[in-house]
């Protein structure tokens, strides 16, 4: 009769071992919840869902991902505060969404304050960067993680842009964003503020008459049918950057944290080559369907100076930090 107690109590904690190292083990999977904001089928929601498989790649990290795909979520700027308050772990979008978190990153938004994409990856490498990065993690409970440099943006408008006298007064759809507002006032233009999801119907009704972004982003957008002609000025350079709650990412194990940005530094490398690869394919499709392209746009240099006198006297009203212009445009 002992043995056979001391069989079911051998039993019993062996079993309650097994339970509670198996509860211990499903504790420990995380779930990241990921939105990318833009359409699906545009590159940045294919990113995301890039990302999922390179984390399914690795079991071992005890991570999953909930991509939460389109714009479900409401827009950039809410999905940004979502991120602040830990409802969203992980948002993968544009740059320019940190600019409102410290004023050193405005200039970075602002109209040809880098040269090409070259220089805008060694400013991401560069310290003035990851001390800006660190500095706002601290402070807004945001991290922002393994930005990339992607295309250029370009002019998608219902006329032709083919001198600096064409931007006086047009009216261009921009971000609520300040910097973009600025640069698009410094070009001569009239922004005006509206939701990315809304662009179509705002230039399909004329209540912008141009907007700017890479034709990654736009094909899925269908700018193309309301503003037919697009228009090269290679005066921004769009950049994707992942955002992440400060307290998520802290409560991740180191492991964690490198699976994570290693998976992030091969989405960045898809997504770019994807760009690459597709921007041609994307403008001749745009072209088979109606549209018109100017690979140049011949007052280039003229909206440059502008663009960096009105910055230059920004920067000297105490928008940011003294210096810091030069001190970007300096980066090699």
């Amino acid at each position: 009769m002992k043995r056979i107690i001391v069989i079911v109590l051998m039993l019993s904690f062996v079993c309650s071992t097994v339970f509670t190292a198996g509860t211990t083990e499903q504790q420990q999977v995380k779930t990241i919840t990921l939105a990318t904001g833009d359409a699906i089928g545009s590159m940045r929601n294919l990113a995301g869902e890039y990302f999922k498989k390179e984390i399914e790649k690795h079991p071992e990290l005890n991570l999953e991902v909930n991509h939460v795909q389109g714009a479900v979520l409401g827009t950039a700027n809410q999905i940004m505060d979502q991120v602040v308050e830990g409802s969203v772990h992980l948002f993968g979008n544009d740059i320019a969404w940190i600019v409102p978190y410290d004023p050193d990153f405005q200039p970075i938004s602002f109209g040809f304050m880098f040269r090409d994409v070259d220089h805008m990856n060694a400013y991401f490498k560069s310290q003035l960067f990851l001390e800006l990065a660190d500095k706002v993690a601290k402070d807004n409970d945001l991290r922002i993680l393994a930005p990339v440099p992607m295309a250029s943006r370009m002019f998608f408008s219902v006329k032709p842009l083919k001198t600096i006298d064409d931007f006086k007064g047009l009216k261009v759809r921009a971000p609520g964003l300040e910097m973009f507002v600025k640069s698009y006032e410094a070009y001569g233009a009239s922004p005006t503020t509206v939701a990315w999801n809304e662009i179509f119907l705002a230039l399909k009704t004329k209540l912008v008459e141009a907007a700017h972004g890479p034709v990654a982003d736009v094909i899925a957008n269908k700018w193309h049918l309301a503003a037919p002609y697009i228009t090269r000025t290679e005066d921004m350079y769009a950049a994707n950057a992942w955002y992440v709650n400060e307290a998520f990412w802290q409560g991740l194990s180191d492991a964690q944290r490198k699976g994570v940005q290693d998976a992030l530094e091969t989405t960045n490398v898809w997504s770019f080559e994807q760009t690459k690869e597709l921007e041609q394919e994307l403008i001749d499709q745009m072209v088979s369907e109606g549209a018109i392209y100017s690979a140049t746009f011949a007052d280039r240099e003229k909206l440059r100076v502008q663009a960096i006198n009105a910055v230059k006297k920004l920067e000297a009203s105490g928008k940011w930090s003294a210096g810091l212009v030069d001190a970007i445009q300096a980066i090699e």
